[in-house]
């Protein structure tokens, strides 16, 4: 499941993310968004279970931002995370369906147990064929990396790199990617890399380290070590057996 959190003012961003228990209630992307607008174009994209939303923000504000949900074909839950306990934002926030109004600042407990409510609530709302249709877009997501994966197999590439350029945490890249794949992203890639360099070896111009260098390694030494790991023979053995 993923989650976003809506607010201009860092240091909340940063609270929610440290006072909610998200691995508890299975939330494993969590992304951010510093005013209404950014958030939109994040929500589009990812399509998020559950919203925490500020209200007060520039350019885009929070009740523009609850507007524009309520009337999108979004299942999202949407929890208003205020500094203000204001009869209007209030008013705003019943009229356009959110969940519930946090006062800042956060109590644990409360956050929790709405964020618990608000998921239970989701999962009763959200017909299978929504959920398929999550699924599938995880598998597209999961897709998407492994084509990422299959173009820069001969660059430094971390788990880190593909989580910020796919929006997504960590943990939930490396469970999805061997879910699907059977392999961590790193077997993947020494995988890739191995095929290619057994395709390059094939050419008897090319020197060991210069192939090594093609298919990512700026080692030879190393390269062959992991060659001879996983093929059970030297790159040169390799070579002149074929």
């Amino acid at each position: 499941m993923k989650a976003i959190i809506v607010d201009d003012e860092k240091h909340v961003r940063e609270g929610l993310m440290l006072l909610a228990d998200w691995s508890r209630f299975g939330i494993d992307t969590i992304m951010e968004a510093v005013d209404g607008n950014e958030a939109i174009k994040l929500i589009k994209e990812h399509r998020p279970e559950i919203i925490f939303t500020d209200m007060s923000m520039p350019k885009r504000d929070g009740i523009s931002l609850l507007k524009w949900i309520h009337s999108s074909d979004l299942s999202s839950k949407t929890i208003v995370v205020s500094g203000y306990d204001d009869f209007d934002y209030m008013r705003n926030a019943i009229c356009y369906k959110s969940f519930d109004y946090i006062l800042k600042p956060i109590d644990p407990d409360i956050l929790n147990e709405t964020l618990e409510k608000a998921i239970n609530e989701w999962k009763q709302q959200s017909p299978p064929v929504e959920c398929q249709q999550e699924h599938d877009r995880e598998m597209n997501v999961i897709q998407q990396i492994e084509q990422f994966l299959l173009e820069s197999y001969n660059k430094d590439i971390n788990l880190q790199e593909i989580a910020d350029r796919f929006y997504l945490s960590r943990e939930y890249i490396s469970r999805k990617f061997k879910q699907e794949y059977q392999a961590t992203i790193t077997d993947f890639i020494t995988n890739v890399r191995m095929n290619k360099a057994k395709e390059l070896l094939q050419n008897p111009k090319l020197k060991i380290y210069e192939i090594a260098f093609q298919v990512g390694y700026q080692d030879e030494k190393y390269f062959s070590k992991v060659f001879k790991k996983t093929e059970g023979i030297s790159p040169n053995e390799y070579r002149s057996m074929n």
